[in-house]
């Protein structure tokens, strides 16, 4: 892959000179330049090279020097870049699955508010059904009444008119 970027840019990945007692080395602060100036938010590592090497460079921690001196800058730009448009894809992905975390999220709370109704409504129906119960039961004990009234009343017909008969 051809570079468009100047090859003239110096990527000083040299070893300190200085060793540290273990433990005792200083903390490595990074910070992002380019040759334009501070890296911003307004930069892009994707549409500009010089900010793409600066961070490279700062991102470079002593340790990986040794390893990242024998690259030249279209390998290590074309590294970042393959990394910077992994970190974009995991991004993209777990944009996604937020997106998808919040639909879920959504969709249960509808759910147990489908839930809360049906409960609410199997209690209504349980309601029914012991109301319909007790009606039926009143209504046979009616009915029994009715039966014994009419029964009474038929008999004292049929007394009556026997009696008359005679």
């Amino acid at each position: 892959m051809a570079s468009s970027f100047p090859s003239s840019l110096n990527l000083n990945l040299a070893l300190p000179t200085q060793t540290w007692a273990q433990g005792v080395a200083p903390i490595w602060a990074p910070y992002f330049a380019s040759l334009g100036g501070p890296v911003t938010v307004n930069n892009s590592i994707l549409l500009d090279n010089e900010v793409a090497i600066g961070v490279a460079r700062s991102l470079v921690t002593p340790r990986y020097v040794r390893v990242l001196a024998s690259k030249d800058d279209s390998q290590l730009l074309n590294e970042v870049m393959a990394s910077v448009q992994t970190a974009a894809s995991i991004a993209s992905v777990g944009r996604r699955l937020i997106s998808k975390t919040h639909e879920v999220q959504f969709l249960r709370a509808q759910l147990v508010a489908e839930q809360n109704l049906v409960d609410e409504y199997q209690r209504e129906n349980n309601r029914f059904k012991k109301e319909r119960t007790r009606m039926a039961e009143e209504n046979r004990r009616q009915f029994h009444l009715l039966q014994e009234e009419n029964e009474k009343l038929s008999k004292m017909v049929a007394f009556y008119s026997k009696e008359m008969q005679k």
